[in-house]
């Protein structure tokens, strides 16, 4: 994708293989930080005084005493939690073949409804184990967040695409003239290059015309999230940064 609109030109800064549109979590581990209250009030009101200003400089230098007690490592860690960098999956063809029978138990024990639906529909498509590895990848292998995640997953795509598609792949058929539109729009405009940790690059266009409906934007972003992106191996390993 050098600089160069997708084809049909939206997971995870992140590993939100539309995943993330649909209810699914960054993919990343964040690390969880521990800090102490600041020792003033924070001023929400307009900057106008004296007074502000020098709360503000006395918020500064707070902020940098410290930052200054953390070791190097420590900075890096608080840099990459800034930039949505966590740790790259590490998976083997063990941790894959237990997971997926661990899965395939608890969507047993789920007796989920849109589920049942969709398994009556195509049980091929619900069942492949490349579907269910994205949303695996996506959870660092938490099995049970994963089960739960296909399934809100399968809820949300029966509200915005119908019942009739939730166990089939969304194509550009089932994009109306609105969504079909917005999509050749540059909306959404994939690069070949790579940011520092290897994951793929999505600029997101601040300027959506007023005219496309919040509906055009849900069905666009899927489309591009997993016709494009979420097929990546690397997108579901790395996740995705996404610049607006």
């Amino acid at each position: 994708m050098t600089s160069s609109m997708y084809s049909t030109n939206v997971i995870h800064q992140s590993n939100q293989s539309c995943l993330s549109l649909f209810g699914c979590t960054d993919g990343l581990k964040q690390r969880a930080t521990n800090t102490a209250a600041p020792p003033f009030p924070i001023q929400q009101t307009p900057i106008q005084t004296r007074q502000t200003w020098d709360e503000m400089k006395h918020a500064e230098d707070y902020l940098a005493a410290e930052l200054n007690k953390l070791t190097v490592q420590e900075r890096v860690e608080a840099l990459d939690d800034v930039h949505c960098v966590g740790e790259e999956l590490k998976e083997t063809p063990e941790i894959i073949e237990r997971s997926l029978a661990e899965f395939d138990v608890l969507v047993g024990l789920a007796q989920n409804p849109i589920y049942e639906m969709a398994a009556k529909q195509n049980r091929a498509f619900v069942e492949d184990p490349a579907f269910r590895l994205r949303f695996l990848r996506c959870n660092l292998y938490d099995v049970h967040r994963s089960v739960q995640q296909m399934m809100d997953f399968l809820k949300h795509k029966a509200t915005y695409f119908g019942l009739d598609k939730v166990a089939r792949e969304i194509t550009l058929d089932d994009l109306d003239d609105g969504d079909m539109e917005l999509l050749l729009s540059g909306l959404y405009h994939g690069q070949n290059e790579r940011d520092r940790t290897g994951r793929s690059i999505l600029n997101v266009m601040s300027d959506m015309p007023a005219r496309h409906t919040i509906e055009n934007q849900i069905h666009v972003a899927y489309y591009v999230w997993n016709n494009v992106l979420v097929p990546m191996h690397d997108v579901q390993t790395k996740g995705v940064s996404r610049k607006f």
